[in-house]
């Protein structure tokens, strides 16, 4: 990451939720920079639980006493020092949190998400917070794994999910200069989506079955040199490869065989009501993937 990289760090109190505050680490160690230099820290107080807290002790003591435990938690897992004391406020957190993230210019918002990759129910895992950001997604938002660990991270590239909308061109644009100052290949990869076969048996031979899921990857294929034409997109140092589908898990489980280090995916400018009934892709892999997730709207 160059010097103009910032992360805003959506800072979680519950220690079973460390994720984010380890892949800054990772982030800022593998681009040789300063957690304390480039990451600024943020915790909001939602007014539900303000009001109860306020029946114990005054506005200020409770910012300050959350700033204390905030610290405390971030230098733990910082192994002393590496970050700044967190900026505490009361108030709607996904507004604030999108605020604080635009006024320090930051590349992308880091949260961690509510729940592991191995619970049992998708969407429970982003927790509330994180459905909310990503549905109006204002900003990147990178969502990691609770339990996430340095050690854990990939070596392998910056893997972004490419259907060939637009938002696939804004996706690479964001996810190019952030591989090249993690100093880390950039995958594209389009998963192809093949027919059902179990669907047609009986009136499909299985040679022709093989034939037409090689000429969808191939047309796969095509429209991928297609898209990196049609954009202008610079190929140095960036790979491509089509599999086969269908999109969810292929995303995921593609990244993890890669060793991605991120998985980054492109969101489509639907209005917020289709945002709350059809969940995205780019939402869907974030709730599941053991890899970090970077949405961009």
């Amino acid at each position: 990451m160059s010097g103009s990289f910032e992360l805003t760090l959506g800072l979680d109190l519950r220690p079973q939720t460390t994720g984010a505050i380890q892949y800054a680490l990772w982030l800022c160690k593998t681009a040789s920079l300063h957690a304390s230099g480039h990451v600024h820290s943020v915790h909001v107080i939602e007014p539900d639980s303000m009001v109860e807290l306020m029946r114990h002790a005054d506005e200020e003591t409770i910012l300050g006493a959350y700033q204390r435990r905030g610290k405390e938690i971030l230098d733990e897992v910082g192994l002393q020092g590496r970050f700044h004391p967190p900026e505490v406020l009361g108030g709607d957190a996904v507004e604030l949190l999108e605020d604080r993230a635009r006024a320090h210019g930051s590349t992308a918002l880091l949260i961690s998400r509510q729940a592991s990759s191995t619970a049992s129910v998708a969407f429970p895992r982003l927790g509330s917070i994180a459905r909310r950001l990503l549905r109006r997604l204002k900003l990147p938002i990178i969502v990691a794994p609770p339990d996430l660990l340095p050690s854990t991270v990939g070596d392998g590239p910056v893997v972004v999910a490419i259907d060939f909308e637009d938002s696939s061109k804004r996706a690479v644009e964001w996810a190019k200069p952030v591989a090249e100052t993690l100093n880390r290949e950039l995958m594209l990869v389009h998963i192809a989506e093949m027919p059902d076969q179990l669907g047609y048996a009986g009136f499909i031979q299985s040679e022709r079955w093989d034939q037409l899921s090689n000429e969808i990857l191939d047309r796969g294929r095509e429209r991928m040199d297609q898209f990196l034409r049609y954009h202008d997109i610079d190929q140095k140092r960036i790979h491509t490869t089509v599999a086969r589908g269908p999109v969810l898990p292929g995303l995921v489980d593609f990244a993890v065989e890669s060793k991605a280090c991120m998985l980054v995916c492109g969101s489509g400018h639907h209005g917020l009501v289709h945002r709350i009934i059809v969940p995205s892709v780019a939402s869907e892999a974030a709730a599941l993937s053991s890899v970090p997730v970077a949405v961009v709207p």
